[in-house]
């Protein structure tokens, strides 16, 4: 049985997976002509040499922008990590998971998440100035492994749940898309809520409509893949993915998800707050010229609000037939 601490793992390691996705790609997008300069040197006049190194040097609202959406990244990747140690029991069998041969899907989004941790570290350090004479190469090439250690972490949420054999509900290729879409709006919110509380929304007006606008049709398409999810469930469809699965058990966990006790955090804290208010208000800010914190703020609320309840609901769901049997 899961319980609502690795429920959160996989609510926050994906949240700081997105965010950490989000930031890579903006740093990767950043202009080199304002973010670097050349290399050490020069003829005293204070010419650079042609064949100088391009050196990261973050202008102050680069630094104000990307370094607090990497810290927010962060602490959202280490509150996940402490949810599976506490849920582990002992650091001890945590260290085990890590240094174990055998493959699991446990251990791969165990070594991810950590990878994706340390890449975010060094990323964040190098934009936040600490650590000087960085070359610009350097830093782009961490940003591109950085980019895909968090997309192995955010697909890693939903193959865990689908590599459970015992839960038909999650027994779909669907899931994966699901827990990825999620994760990806949540980070897209995560960093543009870390730009209105520090300020940088205003020197990036203009910028940050464009995740906005992502973000909106990522809304889009993770109400698709919820719609295909549960109707594909209530039909029964994919029972039979993996034998031993029954369609009733299928049919069970889709009633439970959409019409049982708890339908009403479906409808109401994912699919009305959590998908259709955020799309709203991402509409009306992409549209916007100058920052609107308060709408931002509410918007990324909804988002990050929306993700936790969908993950709740979609284990919840899966483990009710298990739960009914053992009652």
């Amino acid at each position: 049985m899961l319980g609502p601490l690795i429920v959160c793992y996989l609510f926050l390691g994906g949240t700081g997976a997105g965010a950490c996705l989000v930031l890579a790609v903006l740093g990767l997008l950043a202009p080199r002509e304002l973010v670097a300069v050349r290399g050490a040197g020069g003829d005293g006049a204070g010419r650079r040499p042609a064949g100088a190194h391009a050196v990261l040097r973050p202008p102050a609202a680069y630094r104000r922008f990307l370094a607090p959406g990497y810290r927010a990244a962060l602490v959202a990747l280490a509150l996940g990590m402490v949810c599976l140690l506490a849920d582990v029991g002992r650091a001890d069998r945590l260290l085990l998971l890590l240094t174990s041969p055998a493959f699991s899907h446990v251990a791969v989004g165990a070594w991810s998440l950590a990878v994706c941790a340390v890449l975010a570290v060094l990323a964040g350090l190098a934009w936040d100035g600490l650590v000087r004479r960085w070359r610009f190469a350097a830093v782009q090439v961490l940003q591109a492994a950085l980019a895909l250690a968090a997309l192995a972490v955010m697909l890693y949420t939903g193959l865990l749940l689908q590599s459970l054999s015992a839960v038909p509900l999650w027994a779909t290729p669907w899931l994966p898309v699901l827990f990825v879409l999620s994760s990806l709006s949540c980070g897209v919110v995560l960093v543009l809520a870390a730009a209105q509380l520090t300020g940088a929304a205003s020197a990036f007006a203009t910028v940050l409509g464009r995740p906005a606008a992502v973000d909106a049709a990522v809304i889009v398409l993770e109400a698709a893949a919820l719609a295909v999810f549960a109707g594909t469930a209530l039909a029964g469809v994919g029972g039979d993915f993996v034998a031993g699965r029954t369609a009733e058990a299928l049919e069970a966990s889709a009633e439970a998800l959409v019409a049982g006790e708890a339908a009403w955090l479906f409808w109401g804290g994912l699919v009305l707050a959590g998908l259709a208010v955020p799309f709203a208000l991402d509409v009306v800010l992409a549209r916007l010229r100058r920052p609107r914190p308060a709408l931002a703020l509410v918007a990324a609320a909804c988002v990050l609000a929306g993700g936790l309840v969908m993950r709740y609901c979609v284990v919840e769901a899966g483990m009710h037939p298990l739960l009914a049997m053992a009652s």
